[in-house]
C-alpha cells in the first residue's frame, strides 16, 4: 500500500489514534472509515484492525484510563469538602495528570459532541462518568442510591462538568480551569442533605 506523503510508518495505538482524529476533523466522524485512517497512518488495514476493532474505539481510545483516573481522584477527595468541589478537581486532576495530552483529549470532545450520539456511543460512555459522580455522591452522603435528591446532584454536577470540557474543546483555549470554575460558579451548592434552602442552586 502507498504511504501519504511525509507521514512515517505507524505501528503504535498513539499514531493511529493521531492519524484518525486528524480524519475527524477534516471529514468528520462519520464520514471517516478505518481504510481511510490506516492510509493516513501509513499502514495496512489489517495492522489497524489488530489495534482498534473499529472507529468508534479510537475515539474512546484513553476512556479506561482515565475512567479508573477519575473514581480514583474522587475516592481521594478530603473528608468532608463539598460535594462539587470534590467532583470538579477530581476531573480537573485527569487534565493536568495528562497535560501532553491535551490536544488530542480536546479533539475527542470536540468530536462527540459534533457528531451524532449514536455513531460515538456517547450516551454509554456519558452513562458510565455520570455513574462515578452518582457512586461518590452517595458514598459521600450516606443516602441511598434511588434517593432523588442525591441522584439530581450526581447527574448537575456531572452535567456542569462535560459542558466546561465542551466549551473548552470548541475554544482555542489552552487550559480547562477557567472553563471548570465557571461551570462550577453556575450550579452554586450542591448538597442533598440540606433541603431546598442549602440544595442545589442553579
Amino acid at each position: 500500500m502507498k504511504r501519504e506523503r511525509g507521514r512515517p510508518r505507524a505501528t503504535t495505538h498513539a499514531a493511529i489514534v493521531e492519524a484518525a482524529f486528524e480524519l475527524f476533523r477534516e471529514v468528520g466522524f462519520e464520514s471517516v472509515t478505518m481504510p481511510m485512517i490506516a492510509a493516513r497512518a501509513g499502514i495496512g488495514r489489517a495492522t489497524v484492525f489488530h489495534y482498534f476493532s473499529n472507529k468508534a474505539e479510537i475515539l474512546w481510545y484513553t476512556q479506561t484510563d482515565t475512567t479508573e483516573e477519575f473514581r480514583t481522584n474522587l475516592a481521594a477527595q478530603p473528608a468532608g469538602v463539598d460535594l462539587a468541589d470534590g467532583a470538579f478537581a477530581a476531573y480537573a486532576g485527569i487534565w493536568s495528570t495528562h497535560a501532553d495530552e491535551i490536544a488530542i483529549g480536546k479533539e475527542m470532545v470536540r468530536t462527540i459532541e459534533t457528531s451524532s450520539p449514536e455513531s460515538t456511543g456517547k450516551w454509554r460512555a456519558y452513562e458510565t462518568w455520570s455513574g462515578l459522580v452518582h457512586d461518590y455522591v452517595m458514598a459521600r452522603t450516606g443516602l441511598p442510591a434511588t434517593d432523588t435528591a442525591a441522584r439530581a446532584v450526581a447527574m448537575a454536577i456531572w452535567a456542569a462538568i462535560w459542558s466546561a470540557a465542551t466549551e473548552f474543546a470548541l475554544t482555542d483555549s489552552d487550559s480547562i480551569d477557567e472553563h471548570l470554575a465557571r461551570a462550577r460558579a453556575a450550579i452554586g451548592g450542591a448538597d442533598p442533605r440540606v433541603g431546598a434552602r442549602g440544595g442545589l442552586a442553579i
